[in-house]
């Protein structure tokens, strides 16, 4: 891509971006800085320590919920952060007293989502616990708690199951306990657990990530399904190179696929609140927008 065409994307992009993802922008690209990323993250978080107030767009809760403490944890991964940051020892608080004790996980639903505008994935219902999103929760606990301390140890229990887990089965994940999976490896990778994360583990997920991927490249953008970037977030990661061509096949496709606004829009509704949808459909136009803009500069596919 031309310097010229990059700029006039990031300027369309912006044109729909929260402050935070406008942040997150500004110091992937300019001047902006951690502190700056950070000062917006923080205004979805509460006094509990956990995420609230619709940081995931679909999600209206202002309470803290584990799914919406998991997106806050997905942009903090972004960043070259120290254990000692106030905003990650407040989210461990929250993730240690939020643990579910009897299920030995962080449920997805809470029955607060029901009382606010919300998608249906989100409505309360129980469940069996999985992997989404706890996997990945444990995965960022493990890397930055204290191995003595009580969240340290309820994250290395769904850690240990979810690599027990790979090992001795070949069965297709669900595609968003993959990902959760992908991040919890990606972690372990960068912690004194890397061992954990054998050659067999990773062939087990580079095999999921290829039964899971939509083959046929024209529903990409016409529908709702598995794309190369819902499970590579970034790169090196594992099988950021295995799939790379994908990737890039991918980025072509995303810059011929956007609307009349030079933006890639949602393909999904909120039909009982059309009224937040219209807020939400914008604000993930900015995260879309902000997840291409980062991984076309992972891949080099781009540049600053």
């Amino acid at each position: 891509m031309k310097q010229n065409e990059m700029q006039q994307l990031i300027e369309l992009v912006k044109k729909y971006a929260r402050p935070l993802e406008m942040a997150r922008i500004n110091y992937l690209f300019f001047d902006g800085s951690q502190e700056d990323v950070l000062e917006e993250l923080s205004k979805f978080q509460n006094e509990d320590g956990g995420f609230g107030h619709a940081l995931e767009p679909d999600l209206w809760n202002p309470n803290s919920t584990p799914i919406q403490t998991w997106y806050a944890i997905t942009v903090l991964r972004t960043l070259n952060l120290k254990r000692s940051q106030p905003i990650i020892l407040k989210i461990l608080n929250y993730l240690e007293s939020s643990f579910d004790q009897l299920y030995m996980t962080w449920q997805r639903l809470v029955p607060s989502n029901d009382n606010y505008p919300h998608a249906p994935w989100w409505t309360y219902k129980e469940e069996i616990a999985t992997f989404n999103p706890s996997a990945s929760i444990a995965g960022f606990v493990i890397r930055y708690a204290h191995p003595l301390s009580e969240v340290y140890k309820q994250a290395f229990y769904i850690v240990d199951y979810a690599v027990k887990s790979l090992r001795f089965t070949d069965t297709v994940l669900e595609v968003h306990e993959l990902r959760s999976i992908l991040d919890m490896a990606n972690d372990l990778l960068n912690s004194h657990h890397a061992g954990l994360i054998t050659d067999e583990v990773k062939k087990n997920l580079i095999h999921q990530i290829e039964t899971s991927l939509e083959k046929d490249s024209s529903k990409w953008f016409s529908s709702y399904c598995v794309k190369p970037s819902a499970l590579i977030k970034a790169h090196p990661s594992i099988g950021s190179d295995t799939f790379k061509d994908l990737m890039v096949q991918e980025f072509e496709l995303a810059l011929n696929s956007r609307d009349e606004n030079g933006v890639w829009p949602i393909t999904w509704q909120l039909d009982r609140y059309p009224e937040a949808f219209e807020i939400a459909s914008k604000n993930w136009m900015g995260i879309i927008g902000y997840d291409y803009l980062a991984l076309m500069l992972h891949y080099e596919y781009i540049k600053k």
